[in-house]
């Protein structure tokens, strides 16, 4: 481990990241500060995983936490105007995200870093698995699954795959991957980031740090994707034109051959057949085999709450597919239907998104529309005009609703579009309440 040359360090946030950018800091010898607005009883059992040298400042952020301080470390959820960073930044304080911190420990070990709006975590874990396939010793991480911190602390790894959002890259300011992909940009996160524009600037951060002899791997059918600037060779996927990955009938080609066939993928729906090419392209340029990078694709089921089906009764599927969260992910599994095979739940919290550019695809695939949650309301007379609309108080009885009214050869699909916290823990628990109210024979309205 190289270590860093910072004798105080601030960890601002103890999240599951936080934690083990704080245990880093330690491993190298730094004092460590750790600050949360949480109280120590919020917190619970978290700061048992803290090295005992290390000192909390807890129920605030309280500016005296950056006396000494020669590098603050921040969270996904610490947003770089919030009042601690501006504060540091007067101070002169450096300022890197948890996964930029953990890359300057391994900054040579081949690091493929994957962004977009949709499909990251299916794709982070799909690059993995071609690479493991062949051999390779790789983890996978970041935004999906174990902390990038973590994964250095643990070690026994020579390639790593991190899924990276718009919240990790944004104050990027050295990290280059090896292989950067971006895989699509839809409308999410604005209550974050000022606008569009400031979304797409943070995303596109992921590629500023590379040079020649990285690889950028982008989605020619997505135009904030395939208009990205990079000092990387570029490599493209497409599921609708030729490209060095693209779609050719019924099979996927990689730079004009076969890799497989359509036929041969568990994973459903046209927005899987790209994530499948972009991963390949990923995987290839990391040095996996195509027949590695074959194998793995055939073999993968896809991964919880994405898009996968929970239950089959009377003729109609039910498809959990909680994780889409925005209405980009929403339009990718929607095109993946014939007209009016659907009975579509929608809602949540809707974090400030335009629903109306769901009114075509709504239009053509779904029977009925069920909505739910805090902004029910509002997505409800953002559709009226395109699908007959029903306002559900709660999932149990959008599910009740649409158990009714379904027939044999039609699908219940959960792709809410929306945040899950008005009602769930998160979208994982809201996808598990989905699947089990699914089985049961009569779902109980509240």
């Amino acid at each position: 481990m190289e270590g860093t040359n910072f004798s105080r360090v601030l960890v601002v946030g103890l999240g599951s990241s936080g934690i083990a950018a704080a245990r880093l800091a330690a491993a190298d010898g730094a004092e460590v500060v750790v600050t949360d607005r949480r109280t120590e009883a919020e917190l619970g059992d978290a700061l048992v995983h803290l090295p005992r040298q290390v000192e909390t400042v807890l129920g605030g952020h309280p500016e005296s936490c950056l006396d000494g301080i020669d590098l603050m470390v921040v969270s996904p959820g610490v947003a770089p105007d919030s009042e601690l960073p501006v504060l540091a930044k007067r101070r002169g304080i450096e300022i890197v995200t948890e996964v930029e911190f953990a890359w300057r420990h391994r900054p040579d070990a081949p690091l493929a870093a994957i962004t977009g709006s949709n499909g990251k975590s299916t794709v982070t874990t799909l690059v993995a698995e071609m690479l493991a396939e062949d051999g390779i010793r790789v983890v996978a991480g970041g935004n999906l699954g174990t902390a990038a911190s973590e994964l250095v602390l643990v070690g026994g790894w020579d390639q790593w795959v991190l899924e990276i959002s718009s919240f990790q890259s944004e104050l990027f300011a050295a990290m280059a991957p090896t292989v950067a992909v971006f895989l699509n940009l839809s409308q999410d996160h604005l209550e974050r980031h000022a606008g569009i524009d400031d979304y797409l600037a943070a995303k596109r951060r992921v590629f500023a740090f590379q040079s020649a002899d990285d690889t950028a791997v982008l989605n020619l059918d997505d135009p904030a994707s395939a208009g990205t600037g990079t000092a990387a060779a570029r490599r493209f996927f497409s599921i609708e034109r030729e490209a060095d990955g693209c779609l050719d009938g019924e099979r996927l080609l990689i730079d004009g051959e076969t890799l497989t066939r359509a036929d041969d993928i568990k994973l459903t729906g046209a927005h899987n057949l790209a994530n499948i090419l972009a991963a390949g392209l990923a995987a290839t340029a990391m040095g996996a085999s195509r027949a590695a990078v074959a194998a793995a694709a055939e073999r993968f089921d896809g991964l919880a709450h994405r898009h996968r089906v929970v239950h089959e009764a009377a003729g109609v599927r039910w498809v959990d597919d909680s994780k889409a969260t925005n209405i980009g992910a929403t339009l990718a599994a929607l095109r993946g239907y014939p007209e009016g095979s659907l009975h579509l739940i929608l809602g949540g919290q809707a974090k400030g998104q335009d629903f109306t550019v769901l009114a075509g695809e709504v239009s053509r695939t779904t029977a009925r529309l069920y909505v739910i949650g805090i902004d029910g309301p509002e997505i409800a007379r953002a559709l009226a005009d395109a699908v007959a609309v029903e306002r559900c108080e709660t999932l149990a009885e959008a599910v009740d609703r649409a158990r009714r009214a379904a027939t044999s050869g039609q699908i219940v699909l959960l792709a809410p579009a929306c945040a899950s916290f008005d009602q769930f823990t998160g979208y994982d628990q809201r996808g598990d309440v989905f699947a089990a109210l699914a089985r049961e024979e009569v779902a109980a309205c509240p």
